[in-house]
C-alpha cells in the first residue's frame, strides 16, 4: 500500500495521488488504468471531489480528521476494505476519539449529542438512504449543526458513498 500524506498536509500533495488507483493497486493492472483514462475527466473530477470532501482548504466545523474518520466509518459499513484502510491510515496521528469514530460499531457517550446525531445520520444515509427524511435534518440542526454544516455533511456522505461504489466496480474489473 502506498503511503498517503497526513490529513493536514498541503492539498497540492493530495492532488498528485489518485486515491482510487492507489488503494486498488491499479499500477499493476494496465487494462483497468486504460479504462479509467478513457474517462479522464471523470477520474479527475472524482479526485478533485475527494480533495474537496476530505482535505478542504476551509474545513469549518468538520476538521480533515473528522472527515477522514467519517469516511473510514462509511467504508467500513460498506465493507470496502481498501478504502477503509486508506482512511484509517489518514487517522494514525489523530486523536483516539477520531480513530474510534472510524469504527462502524462505535457509539459516543451520552454527553456528546452532536457527535451521536452526526454518526446516526451518516449510518442512516449510508445504509438506508430512502429512510432519511426532513426529520433527520431537523435532528442535526437540534444538535447544533447550521445549514452550512448540514450541507458539508451531506457532501461528505455523498462523495464517500459514490467513491465506495466506484472502487467496488473497478475492483470487480480488476479481479476478473
Amino acid at each position: 500500500m502506498k503511503h498517503f500524506p497526513k490529513v493536514d498536509d498541503a492539498m497540492t500533495i493530495h492532488s498528485t495521488i489518485d486515491v482510487i488507483d492507489a488503494v486498488l493497486g491499479l499500477e499493476k493492472y494496465p487494462h483497468v488504468l486504460q479504462l479509467r483514462e478513457q474517462r479522464a475527466k471523470m477520474k479527475h473530477l472524482t479526485q478533485t471531489s475527494y480533495i474537496a470532501a476530505i482535505h478542504p482548504t476551509e474545513p469549518r466545523n468538520f476538521s480533515s480528521g473528522l472527515r477522514a474518520a467519517l469516511a473510514a466509518r462509511m467504508a467500513g459499513l460498506w465493507k470496502s476494505t481498501e478504502l477503509r484502510t486508506h482512511y484509517v491510515d489518514l487517522l494514525k496521528d489523530e486523536a483516539t476519539e477520531l480513530q474510534s469514530i472510524a469504527d462502524p460499531d462505535f457509539k459516543p457517550g451520552d454527553g456528546d449529542m452532536r457527535l451521536a446525531t452526526i454518526l446516526a445520520h451518516v449510518d442512516l444515509v449510508t445504509l438506508s438512504p430512502k429512510e432519511a427524511t426532513r426529520a433527520n435534518i431537523e435532528k442535526l440542526k437540534a444538535a447544533g449543526l447550521d445549514d452550512a454544516d448540514v450541507v458539508t455533511l451531506a457532501g461528505i456522505i455523498a462523495f464517500v458513498n459514490y467513491q465506495v461504489l466506484v472502487v467496488a466496480g473497478l475492483k470487480m474489473l480488476r479481479d476478473n
